[in-house]
């Protein structure tokens, strides 16, 4: 059970519909993170841009190096999911 607020697919409106649509259309699903940043959509904004801003190969590093960032740091946070 899910104790923080979430925005479900038939709440999202504007930025957060675009944003669940586009993860939707990748993955398959929205991940809750989104769904929980989607509450505060200017939050929701400011993680997207980060996360365009360092993923995908828009670095220097490369998008292998950043993968692996990723992975090392999510696993250094005790991210399992």
């Amino acid at each position: 059970m899910m104790w923080l607020k979430t925005v479900s697919d038939a709440e999202a409106q504007g930025y957060a519909k675009d944003v669940f649509d586009q993860y939707r259309s990748r993955n398959g699903s929205v991940p809750n993170l989104h769904r929980v940043l989607a509450t505060r959509p200017e939050i929701l904004k400011g993680h997207e841009t980060l996360r365009n801003a360092t993923t995908g190969g828009a670095t220097t590093l490369g998008r292998h190096r950043e993968e692996l960032l990723n992975f090392f740091g999510a696993t250094a946070g005790g991210c399992t999911g």
